[in-house]
This record gives structure tokens, sequence and C-alpha cells, in this order.
């Protein structure tokens, strides 16, 4: 029987999050890091890289204790999740289908104002020079195309490079550049890209956000967002066995339901309440995922 973890996107609120989740199961009786594949975007290209090179997932929420570097914008000018929301949005009006929205955040990725690359890959230098790990993938996405690209030891990219590339949030972060070509966050696409482990037996997916929006809640934009994840996820259910973690209500209400990820002053706040859920998914995961 294989295996697959996908961990979502989610910020340094996710990381936390996703992190506590990974290790209250594991102490249930629930090991996801003995998964045949773990795929992560973004938070979860974090979470994935320290799971698969076996580095305890609390300790290594010391990679959050340095402050993400901030852009520098007018004042009053919207910041982190709000700042990405509002381009999001702007870009679904404006540009339509999927591919050409990614291909409008791809430009405001290239000409925001935002820190200096050497400063944001700085943040990654705790996995600079360690080897690939054989069962790990990431995702980030071409801003000039739209398209996605799936980061693996084949591909003999640094895996610093990689991981950063995948949380180079649009108007947030810059772009990584990767081989004479420029990547952004690979949650671009969908927070999830769950379909990246479709055939595998039985696939966890964890995700940093709500797969239905609050009732009497809809706009263009979430409604395109949970169409996108849903048909992952049907896509990875129609070959094997998928189980998906969402955020119970106190990660939500931690959260502000996506609107607080960016703020690493919740991080270790998020481990705590994913550890705690952990046990009210322990029963459930291990019968997929044990069995």
């Amino acid at each position: 029987m294989s295996r697959a973890l996908v961990l979502g996107g989610g910020g340094p609120v996710g990381v936390g999050w996703e992190s506590g989740l990974v290790v209250g199961l594991a102490e249930a009786g629930v090991d996801l890091g003995g998964a045949d594949l773990v795929v992560g975007t973004s938070a979860g290209s974090i979470v994935g890289a320290e799971l698969t090179l076996g580095w305890d997932l609390e300790a290594a929420l010391a990679i959050l204790d340095t402050p993400w570097p901030e852009p520098e914008l007018p004042p009053g000018s919207p910041t982190g999740m709000e700042l990405l929301m509002t381009e999001l949005a702007r870009a679904a009006s404006s540009a339509g289908s999927p591919e050409a929205v990614r291909r409008e955040l791809g430009r405001i990725s290239l000409e925001a104002p935002t820190p200096p690359a050497a400063t944001y890959l700085g943040l990654f230098s705790p996995v600079r020079d360690q080897a690939w790990p054989e069962r790990y993938r990431c995702s980030a996405v071409d801003v000039e195309t739209g398209g996605l690209r799936v980061w693996d030891r084949a591909a003999g990219v640094p895996l610093d490079l990689a991981v950063a590339s995948s949380c180079a949030v649009p108007g947030i972060f810059p772009p990584v550049e990767i081989d004479g070509r420029r990547y952004m966050d690979g949650g671009m696409k969908t927070p999830l890209n769950a379909d990246l482990a479709a055939g595998h037996d039985v696939v966890v997916a964890v995700s940093c956000f709500a797969l239905e929006a609050p009732e009497g809640f809809s706009d263009p934009l979430t409604d395109m967002l949970d169409a996108a994840v849903r048909a992952e996820l049907d896509e990875v259910a129609s070959r094997g066995r998928c189980e998906v973690v969402v955020p119970g209500a106190d990660f939500l209400d931690l959260s502000g339901w996506g609107s607080k990820l960016m703020d690493q002053g919740l991080a270790r706040d998020a481990f705590a309440i994913g550890r705690r859920q952990a046990a009210e998914e322990a029963t459930r995961l291990a019968d997929a995922w044990n069995a």
C-alpha cells in the first residue's frame, strides 16, 4: 500500500499548526512521516522538508523566530495576508481564467516592492546544503507562464531555493530565480495542489483553510479556489482513499479564517492547537494510514 501526505499553504501560522498536527498524530500512533511521498506547498513545503529530513518539528519552529521581512510600502498600505487577498481578488476580477490569474499574480510578484532577495533567502538557511529527501516534493509557480513547477531530487535544485520559491508570496516576498526562471508561491495555483499525490492508495491532505466558506459568504475568488481544491481532492479520491484534515474552530479563530496566517507571533499557539486537534483526528486517520 502506497501512502502520500499533502501539506498545504498557510504562512507561519500554518507551519505551526501543521507541525503540531503531525507531532500529535505521531504521539497517537499515526506516523505521517512514514509516507512514501510528501508534497508541500508554501508553509507545507517547510514542514514537509523538515519532516522528511527527520527533524524535531517542535524544535524546528525556531526557524520562525527570525522576523520575516516585510515590503516597504506607503503608510496605510495593506500588508501580509490582507495584501495577498487584495491582489488575488483584483487578479481574479480582471484576468478571468485561473491561468490568467496566475500570470497576473506573476506580474505583481515581479513589480511589487519586496525585501531584497538575499534577505528573503536567508530565512531558509537552516535547510541550505541539506541533501534532498528522496520522498519529498514541493511546488512553485512560474511567474511568466503561470505554470506549476514541482521540485524533486531529480531537478538538481538546492533544497533551500526550492522551498523558498514555494513560499514566495507575490507582493510580500520576491520571486526566486532558479536556472534562469523566476518562481512564486506554489499556493497561487491552489493552497493544496493535492492532485500531485493522485495515484497513491491512501492520501492524507492537510489544509490550513476551511474547505467551505462561512454560511452566507461568497465571492468569485473564494468560489474559484474552493472549486479548484475540490476538483483536486476528487481526482485523488477517484484513484485511492483520501482523508482530508481541515482546521477546527480553535485554529480558525486564531488565524482569523486565514487573515492572520502571516503573523509569526501566533505560530507556537497554532502548534499547540494542532497537537490538540490531532487527538480528534487520530482514530479516523489511523483507520486509513495504518491499514
